[in-house]
């Protein structure tokens, strides 16, 4: 078994949006991980999170202008996932939405699964 050491320098840095914003001029090293904390937010349950998003720096380029990681593959994923037409056709979207439903607040009585076409 061969071992190698890497001698690195690792730099993160992470802020807010705002803050990244009012940064004008900063030139993030290349190789330098930028985090906005609040890139986005998702609610789940009633509660609102922060969701962070990752810019790498190119040593070249304001870190306004350097993409977030993944914005092409979001896309990307977002398109397919809203094309309506890609996997189903009309007909055969019909017949699913027409298959037997459980409605969980009566789902079972006395031991009986029970099915319904709502």
């Amino acid at each position: 078994m061969t071992t190698k050491t890497l001698n690195a320098k690792i730099l993160v840095r992470r802020d807010t949006t705002a803050n990244w914003n009012a940064a004008i001029g900063f030139i993030p090293e290349s190789g330098e991980v930028i985090v906005y904390t609040d890139y986005k937010t998702i609610t789940e349950n009633n509660v609102t999170k922060n969701v962070p998003g990752i810019k790498i720096g190119s040593g070249n380029g304001y870190v306004q202008d350097l993409a977030f990681i993944g914005e092409a593959e979001a896309k990307e994923l977002l398109d397919h996932i809203n094309d309506n037409t890609r996997h189903l056709s009309q007909q055969e979207r019909l017949l699913w939405n027409n298959k037997l439903n459980v409605n969980d607040a009566q789902e079972v009585d006395n031991e009986t699964l029970i099915f319904n076409r709502n």
